[in-house]
């Protein structure tokens, strides 16, 4: 009896540490923001070597844009997956998904919330966590 407790428990447990990692990420970046800004703005710069990952992340630059993504996971195969993550916006607004990019991709902002598509089933969204920084989630 003792040991199916203990299953059950384990397995709720890790239910929700799977349901509040977003909301954990999130919490980190606004705790963490000045080191992973600092980490951001040097790769812009050129100043800081593109290692591809920060922390346990993997990270995309792109200067163009003045963003650097930090991709914290995902799911499914092609050509139906879902990117989750954060990312640094120097000019503090919203971006598109760095593989959204088309002559078709369009964006309505409402306030700290944007939606993007491209006018097929390739959509995402950004909410702003806090200044310079926002949560993703893109859908191909």
């Amino acid at each position: 009896m003792k040991k199916r407790i203990l299953i059950l428990a384990l397995i709720t447990l890790l239910v929700l540490a799977f349901a509040l990692q977003d909301n954990l990420i999130r919490t980190y970046v606004s705790l963490c923001h000045e080191d992973l800004e600092s980490y951001a703005v040097n790769l812009l710069k050129g100043t800081e070597e593109p290692r591809g990952t920060s922390g346990i992340w993997e990270t995309h630059c792109y200067p163009e844009d003045g963003m650097v993504e930090f991709y914290t996971g995902g799911w499914g195969l092609v050509p139906s997956s879902t990117y989750k993550g954060f990312y640094y916006s120097a000019d503090n607004t919203h971006k598109l998904f760095s593989a959204a990019y088309s002559d078709q991709t369009s964006m309505e902002i409402d306030g700290d919330r944007a939606t993007w598509t491209d006018g097929t089933d390739n959509h995402g969204s950004s909410t702003r966590i806090i200044d310079h920084w926002f949560w993703f989630k893109a859908s191909f």
